[in-house]
């Protein structure tokens, strides 16, 4: 069957094709108006695929720019960002540590700027007292963040249902986001 291309109609066009529930002509059509219209073939209406299924060239563009988007945000959400503490103030072990912690995910459940998320915040951790889960409290100071880092599973804090993974950072590079997360010591 082949169909009679009609032209393009104004929604005040498709109001006059549409007749109310008593029957009139010319009432605001309702979305049920519309939708019968569409399926009578009584309105043009242009799809947004093309006659092969696929979506339009101007559709396309459009989810390819929205993406495009989306990725700017989220990269610019998950990149580095700027430093926790200002940067320019920390020491360069500190300055390799942030980079490290920033790289190796630790941001990801520590949060964004080590506020705290899925693991605990490690403003304020360093010198603080940590709950453990066997309830044990320990002193958050070096010889114990060391440890935690290197071992993860080894001493669990309390709260936390999810467990750090194994990492495969150098005793250098512990030793250099130690000294990150004691620059965060004052929050």
């Amino acid at each position: 069957m082949e169909r009679t291309p009609r032209p393009h109609q104004s929604p005040a066009d498709c109001s006059a094709l549409s007749p109310g529930p008593t029957g009139d002509v010319g009432h605001k059509p309702t979305p049920r108006d519309v939708i019968g219209a569409i399926r009578d073939d009584t309105v043009a209406v242009r799809a947004p695929w093309n006659e092969k299924g696929g979506l339009t060239p101007r559709l396309n563009l459009g989810l390819i720019a929205g993406l495009i988007v989306i990725i700017a945000i989220g990269g610019a959400a998950c990149s580095g960002g700027s430093s926790t503490t200002g940067g320019a103030d920390l020491s360069p072990a500190a300055q390799r540590g942030e980079q490290l912690s920033r790289s190796n995910g630790c941001a990801g459940c520590h949060g964004q700027n080590f506020e705290g998320g899925a693991g605990p915040s490690w403003i304020g951790l360093a010198g603080s007292e940590v709950k453990l889960v066997d309830g044990t409290t320990v002193v958050a100071d070096d010889a114990y963040l060391i440890a935690a880092i290197g071992a993860p599973s080894q001493e669990l804090v309390d709260g936390y249902t999810l467990k750090m993974p194994a990492n495969n950072l150098s005793d250098a590079e512990i030793d250099d986001i130690v000294a990150y997360i004691n620059t965060l010591a004052d929050g």
